[in-house]
């Protein structure tokens, strides 16, 4: 059996999969390492959106950072889906999120699991977010993560 690699440099629906793929996970990076001007690079044209509701502007410093500059959260996506339009200008993605957890007070545990709904648009040969919707969210304890949770997720407890 023998099976041959595409080049995802010629085939332009696998180039924009590995771009789009590139930058679902580029968001989780950024906010795990505390990178925040990263996060709003890639959101810069985006809408961000909580259960299709943009969070207050003050959510934007709800996060708590540790000594380390970082939230000390890994969000790990899986599932991935990426739909790409056959004008090959827009796509969508979908994938669940796990975020996970641990402080100098807290082992490691799962304080967050929902789904991200994307929308990405290709301007100038370059893929960018357009949206994302963080939509049917579990909640566990987020009071390592946010300093209101409320704030961010409305129904949270």
């Amino acid at each position: 059996i023998s099976y041959t690699v595409p080049n995802v440099v010629s085939d332009p629906i696998m180039s924009a999969h590995h771009h789009i793929s590139t930058l679902m996970n580029d968001y989780c990076t950024a906010i795990d390492h505390g990178d925040f001007k990263r996060f709003a690079e890639l959101m810069r044209h985006a809408d961000w959106l909580v259960e299709g509701e943009k969070p207050p502007p003050a959510s934007a410093a709800n996060v708590i950072l540790y000594d380390d500059g970082t939230p000390r959260t890994k969000h790990v996506i899986s599932n991935i889906q990426i739909n790409i339009a056959g004008d090959e200008r827009s796509a969508t993605g979908h994938s669940y999120v796990r975020v996970y957890q641990q402080t100098p007070s807290r082992p490691l545990g799962v304080i967050f699991a929902g789904e991200y709904f994307d929308q990405f648009q290709r301007v100038d040969g370059q893929w960018r977010f357009a949206q994302r919707d963080i939509r049917h969210p579990l909640y566990g304890d987020l009071s390592g993560h946010l300093k209101d949770p409320q704030l961010t997720f409305k129904h949270a407890p």
